[in-house]
């Protein structure tokens, strides 16, 4: 039979009525009138007719298999909207999930390049103390300049007194020779070797001291010297693993969490896959 348009002036709260019973019942409009209109012929039926146990009998069960297909209907409702919310939350969790890995990419960044300064600053720290090594070399080498200078000066002095001791004893000599019988000549000659012989000692002990000076201070400044380099070496080592220790802790704190999050991630798309909805995969959280 061909569908026909119906239509009808009626109330407004009638009306009202009509579709809240139509929404109620899970149906259309027009299959809802359809059975307005059973309805109504059942019960004239049931009126006009003397089977009126069999006829409620029906209308019970007819009852009841509404009830049951409206409650299976609200069933199906509250369930596509639970799954809806879950569905939801899933997406909020994994929308979250999406913006923490994005912050620890952002922060694993910041922290490497951190890293990588501190390296280039140790490093520079590094070539400062190299630097400063090699100005203590250069003050050292020409402490030493000057110590050697000084023992030339020494040996050129000890030198001029070996000069001046033989040329006592050579004017002791002449004033032996001089003297002859007069024995305060004698006595001058003896006081004056004396004195060159205590000259020549003096000078020979102020060399032997001069020497071991020399030899003293080239020592300290070696073993200063040594000591400078090797600390300037082992502070550079230091500093450089110390600020590599640091970034790769804190890089590999920053992996885990990041790990953590695909993993929560991934379990919200394992929730998400269950619930029936497509998956849209994740590329830069994958990368």
């Amino acid at each position: 039979m061909a569908d026909t348009v119906f239509s009808a002036k009626i109330d407004e709260d009638v009306k009202a009525r009509f579709e809240a019973g139509a929404q109620a019942a899970g149906t259309t409009q027009k299959e809802f009138f359809g059975r307005l209109v059973a309805a109504y012929e059942a019960e004239q039926a049931r009126q006009s007719t003397a089977q009126v146990k069999e006829i409620e009998q029906l209308r019970h069960h007819l009852a009841r298999i509404e009830e049951i297909y409206i409650s299976f209907a609200k069933g199906s409702q509250d369930r596509q909207g639970a799954d809806a919310g879950r569905i939801q939350a899933a997406e909020d969790d994994a929308t979250r999930a999406k913006a923490v890995a994005l912050e620890l990419n952002e922060q694993l960044k910041c922290v490497t390049e951190q890293a990588e300064a501190e390296v280039e600053a140790a490093r520079a720290e590094a070539a400062l103390a190299r630097q400063d090594a090699a100005g203590e070399v250069h003050d050292a080498k020409e402490a030493l300049a000057r110590a050697r200078e000084a023992q030339e000066q020494a040996v050129k002095l000890a030198a001029l007194a070996e000069e001046a001791t033989a040329a006592a004893k050579a004017r002791a000599v002449d004033l032996e020779d001089l003297a002859g019988q007069t024995g305060q000549a004698r006595k001058k000659a003896e006081t004056a070797r004396t004195d060159a012989e205590a000259a020549v000692k003096d000078a020979q002990d102020a060399r032997a001291a001069l020497a071991k000076q020399v030899a003293d201070s080239k020592t300290a400044l070696d073993d200063a010297l040594q000591r400078a380099a090797e600390r300037a070496e082992v502070d550079k080592e230091r500093a450089v693993l110390a600020a590599q220790r640091e970034a790769m802790d804190e890089i590999g704190r920053l992996r885990e969490a990041l790990a953590q999050a695909r993993e929560e991630k991934a379990g919200l798309e394992v929730l998400i896959a269950r619930s029936g909805k497509p998956v849209v995969p994740d590329r830069k959280a994958k990368q």
